[in-house]
Order: C-alpha cells, then sequence, then structure tokens
C-alpha cells in the first residue's frame, strides 16, 4: 500500500534520478528527468491511477514546481491523443446512429466531435507555449 495517499498501490521511484513516476498507460515515466525507467518485469497494473509522491524539495518556476511542470510535458500530450480517440469513437457511434434514421442524434455527436477538436488545439496550443518555455 502507498504509504502517501494510502491507494493501495506501490509508490513508484526512478532508479535513474530517484524522481517520482506515474503511470501512463502502464508506461512509467518520471516526472524528475522524464525518463521511462524499467521498474522490474512488468508495470504494476493501476487502471489509470497515478502517482505522484515526493519528500525532497521542489524547485519553483513562476508559481509552479518543475515536478509540474514535467507533469504537464507528459500530460498534454497524453491528452490530445486520448482525445483523438474519443473522438474517432464519437464519429463511428454517429455514423451508427445515422443508421438507425437518428439524424439529430448523429448532429449532436458530430457536434460534439467538432468541440473535441477544439479542445485538441487549445491543448496543442498550450503545449507549444510551454515547449516554449
Amino acid at each position: 500500500m502507498c504509504d502517501k495517499c494510502g491507494c493501495g498501490h506501490a509508490s513508484l521511484t526512478c532508479p535513474e534520478c530517484g524522481g517520482g513516476v506515474i503511470l501512463i498507460d502502464n508506461r512509467p515515466i518520471c516526472l524528475s528527468c522524464g525518463a521511462s525507467p524499467s521498474l522490474g518485469d512488468d508495470p504494476p497494473e493501476q487502471e489509470g491511477h497515478h502517482h505522484h509522491h515526493h519528500d525532497h524539495e521542489h524547485t519553483h518556476v513562476e508559481g509552479a514546481t518543475s515536478d509540474e511542470l514535467a507533469k504537464l510535458r507528459v500530460l498534454l500530450p497524453h491528452w490530445i491523443e486520448h482525445n483523438g480517440e474519443h473522438a474517432e469513437r464519437f464519429r463511428e457511434w454517429a455514423g451508427k446512429a445515422r443508421e438507425m434514421g437518428l439524424e439529430e442524434v448523429a448532429r449532436q455527436i458530430e457536434k460534439a466531435v467538432g468541440q473535441m477538436m477544439a479542445c485538441n488545439e487549445a491543448l496543442a496550443a498550450a503545449l507549444e507555449v510551454l515547449k516554449g518555455r
């Protein structure tokens, strides 16, 4: 059990730098150095549970810790990809709704696809700003 939050999962530590590791799609990413360290045979199954535990001081950068910035650098591309996957499923179901004669349902789902793409454009713009830091 994690001694930091009591969630039942083991906290993960980067063997390269000692920083905190989160799992994104069961792939370990170090929030401190950005490495994808091997954590043994298989990363533990955590069903989307992401850890970010540290016992050390953080370096602050304009109101945010360097660990928070590193996490954003990992999360933004993940969110963009994940939203794209959702949009594709939305498109599929809009087509199915149309085949069932549910034209208004299809239009509303397609509207959601447009909003998802607008969301991704904003997230991509945020990522570009972050890359410039």
